[in-house]
């Protein structure tokens, strides 16, 4: 998850790890452009590392699918 108030963002992260999952802090709103559609990390099934991994792998470039 992304968001740029750590006392939300420690609050939804507890209530993800309340929900059996693991909760990866993405940074902030202005990273979040690293989960966007065609990231290594959208629509995947990795577990907590492989989603840091795959955040770590996104480049800030949108898929030609996504361009108008």
């Amino acid at each position: 998850m992304a968001g740029d108030e750590e006392e939300a963002k420690a609050v939804v992260m507890a209530l993800i790890d309340e929900l059996g999952f693991d909760p990866v802090d993405a940074g902030s709103i202005d990273e979040s452009w690293r989960q966007q559609p065609g990231s290594p990390v959208y629509g995947r099934d990795y577990d907590a590392d492989g989603v840091r991994r795959a955040l770590a792998e996104a480049t800030p470039e949108r898929p030609a699918e996504f361009l108008p």
